[in-house]
């Protein structure tokens, strides 16, 4: 399945300067593999040491939180994800 993966302008230069990436996977843990395949520098930033998406980050499939099945949640080919910075404070 090809979906597209788009990223915060922040990331840009993590990507060099992609902010919409094709990508290959039937899952959004697939997809973000390859994501991080393309570009191994963003992997330190938005996956843990496990490999999981990290604390500070949400993936949006079609503008829907795939939370809680974030990296096992399907993906069909032409979808679009969102990987959302989380913003915490008070």
């Amino acid at each position: 399945m090809s979906a597209e993966i788009e990223i915060s302008p922040v990331f840009a230069r993590y990507t060099e300067g992609h902010m919409s990436v094709k990508v290959e996977g039937k899952t959004v843990g697939e997809c973000i593999n390859d994501f991080v395949r393309q570009f191994p520098k963003i992997k330190k930033i938005i996956l843990d040491k496990h490999g999981r998406l990290g604390h500070s980050y949400d993936v949006y499939v079609n503008g829907e939180s795939a939370y809680p099945m974030e990296m096992t949640k399907p993906v069909k080919d032409g979808d679009r994800l969102n990987i959302v910075l989380l913003i915490y404070g008070g």
